[in-house]
């Protein structure tokens, strides 16, 4: 099936290069891994960003140095399922994210170097109806992204370091956002949701102890966003478009 049937969306433009923006390592997993899988098997380039490496995660034995370790190895096993191999860690403090100038320089230096014409990540908008979805640093990592897709990664004059170190300014069009209300492109992932929940698996710290119920439970998520989006397909992942042009 054509990428033009597996995304529904009032948006005739499809990407040929996409970079995903989370706070957390599994972030990504969770909320787009299969709209990864669906890209890359129809010929996208998709580049992983992370702000953090999920160093103020679980198993509470384990100093962050040890986690990043562990939380860096499993996230780039998850993305090889997916079909990624490109990920930029941003070093940023696990729990402790805020939507400053430092973070937005940082996101608008990766921005520029990988050129997407599609930036995915969360929204920065608090879903009370998805509390999890809304941990403050999702709500800031949006926020920060946001600012750097616009006006930041495109303006010479911002950051004008950026431009000393040989980033030239760059413009992306499209934004999607995930997590979020109001969704407005849907993506069918019915192909791709073992390849999804075979990604999640790979993050062994954090998802072991419910290794059991997760399949059943992604499979039930994903089947309801199929529902409310109303396109025939049995599994679903939403966004929500904002257009930067």
């Amino acid at each position: 099936m054509a990428l033009t049937e597996l995304v529904h969306s009032d948006d005739d433009r499809l990407p040929t290069k996409a970079l995903v923006i989370v706070a957390h390592p599994d972030d990504i997993d969770f909320g787009v891994a299969g709209t990864v899988a669906t890209f890359t098997d129809h010929g996208v380039e998709v580049v992983y960003a992370l702000v953090t490496s999920g160093q103020a995660g679980e198993p509470d034995d384990l100093t962050p140095a040890e986690l990043t370790e562990i939380r860096q190895a499993e996230q780039t096993a998850a993305a090889k399922v997916v079909g990624v191999t490109e990920i930029h860690w941003l070093g940023f403090p696990d729990g402790a994210i805020v939507a400053d100038l430092e973070l937005r320089k940082a996101l608008s230096r990766v921005i520029r170097i990988v050129k997407p014409d599609l930036v995915i990540t969360h929204t920065p908008e608090r879903n009370w109806d998805r509390i999890y979805a809304a941990h403050p640093d999702h709500l800031a990592t949006g926020e920060a992204v946001t600012a750097a897709v616009y006006p930041d990664a495109r303006n010479g004059h911002s950051f004008p370091e950026l431009l000393a170190e040989g980033h030239a300014p760059h413009a992306v069009p499209r934004l999607w956002l995930m997590a979020g209300t109001d969704n407005t492109v849907h993506v069918d992932i019915s192909a791709s949701i073992e390849r999804k929940i075979e990604a999640l698996l790979q993050h062994h710290s954090q998802n072991d102890g419910r290794a059991e119920a997760l399949p059943d439970l992604i499979r039930e998520w994903s089947a309801t966003s199929a529902a409310d989006a109303g396109i025939g397909a049995e599994a679903v992942e939403g966004f929500r478009l904002v257009r930067t042009e």
